[in-house]
């Protein structure tokens, strides 16, 4: 099962991945910001210093800590990129 192990490196709309096989992957996640864009808060990302609290949960994944909001709700989600996204994604 793929996991990220570690971060490496985050710059604006990128971030380098260690992964539990040894190896490591980059991801450009500006596109996916523009793809989830009816996602509310989602925009938020776009700002360095929320994007840099991008960290590795609890399966592996990269993840940013209720950022998205429901607007019938208000309640409040991650956003989350797994693994294997990350891992199998062209750059």
């Amino acid at each position: 099962m793929l996991r990220v192990e570690k971060i490496l490196k985050i710059e604006p709309y990128r971030i380098v991945c260690l992964f539990n096989n040894g190896i490591e992957k980059a991801i450009n996640v500006l596109p996916l910001l523009e793809n989830h864009k009816h996602l509310n808060g989602i925009e938020q990302l776009k700002e360095p210093t929320i994007f840099a609290r991008a960290k590795v949960g609890d399966f592996g994944e990269i993840v940013w800590e209720s950022i998205i909001r429901n607007s019938k709700t208000n309640e409040r989600w991650d956003y989350d990129i797994s693994p294997e996204f990350i891992f199998y994604q062209k750059s």
